[in-house]
């Protein structure tokens, strides 16, 4: 077989990275300019990082997941157009619905804040647009307000009784109790009971557009980025006790390594390995 021919191997390298990104490259000449230059780490590049993750290789997470993972901590890094607009509709093509990608970008303020929301609803917004499409789908559960505890009228209830219906509702949407959030409460119950509704306290623990492990995957991607260590720390023993295995966990790390740099793969791991060491000190012995 003759050898390959510098241009051969450049055209080889740019047809791949656009391949495992589902024809949707922004720019595909950026890619060939790179490959131009240093060939050899673009060779190495493309089976690389997202290239990895191509749809036809399935592991612990279908493609779908994988592109809510990525479509959360690009919609945290500002990056609306192109990235996350193409990253969307990858997702869209592997099976999500847009009220699925609505839910990735309400959950990527958890973390990320508003901006973060706001960059998904853009593009978003720009797809619907473009592909005209209609029918927004309601959720299987209505995200109501629980009721007041003991069935008590807010203004029968004292502002102790008030503080610990907060802080119990926090700690059992979070999955874990967490004291300086209960301190915020003692300090600013009217706060801490809008934040109890709106945050993890709407989405709880139910299938809604997305089903919970899902949320915790796309969370914690961004946690990782931000080396947000305490908060990954619990969100993945959440995400465990929810059903999720640790494979699928760091596969989720794995992929937002293309969008977030290894930092977020080394966050991840340490929550991992600290969970597997908790496990393994706590776990009582078979010899008796």
């Amino acid at each position: 077989m003759p050898a390959e021919t510098r241009e051969e191997k450049i055209r080889r390298i740019t047809e791949m990275t656009r391949s495992v990104r589902d024809g949707n490259t922004p720019d595909p000449g950026l890619h060939a300019f790179g490959a131009s230059w240093d060939s050899e780490w673009w060779d190495a590049y493309r089976t690389d990082t997202w290239g990895f993750f191509s749809p036809d290789k399935p592991r612990h997470l279908d493609q779908k997941t994988r592109e809510m993972i990525v479509c959360g901590l690009l919609a945290f890094r500002n990056r609306p157009l192109p990235a996350i607009y193409l990253h969307s509709k990858n997702a869209l093509k592997h099976g999500a619905s847009l009220n699925d990608m609505m839910e990735v970008y309400e959950l990527s303020l958890i973390p990320g804040g508003g901006p973060a929301r706001n960059d998904g609803l853009k593009a978003l917004r720009q797809i619907v647009e473009e592909e005209n499409l209609r029918g927004p789908k309601e959720r299987p559960w209505s995200a109501v307000e629980e009721k007041r505890a003991n069935g008590k009228d807010a203004k029968q209830e004292t502002r102790e009784e008030r503080v610990r219906r907060i802080t119990e509702k926090i700690h059992r949407d979070n999955g874990y109790v967490d004291e300086a959030l209960a301190f915020g409460v003692e300090l600013d119950p009217d706060y801490f009971e809008m934040y109890s509704r709106l945050h993890w306290g709407f989405f709880q623990e139910k299938p809604g557009h997305l089903d919970p492990i899902q949320r915790e995957l796309i969370v914690m991607a961004i946690m990782a980025y931000r080396g947000m260590r305490e908060e990954l720390h619990e969100h993945a023993k959440k995400a465990l006790r929810l059903g999720a295995t640790m494979e699928q966990l760091l596969e989720g790390f794995e992929v937002a390594v293309s969008p977030g740099g290894l930092a977020v793969l080394h966050e991840g791991l340490r929550a991992l390995k600290r969970i597997h060491d908790e496990q393994t000190e706590f776990r009582p012995s078979d010899s008796k």
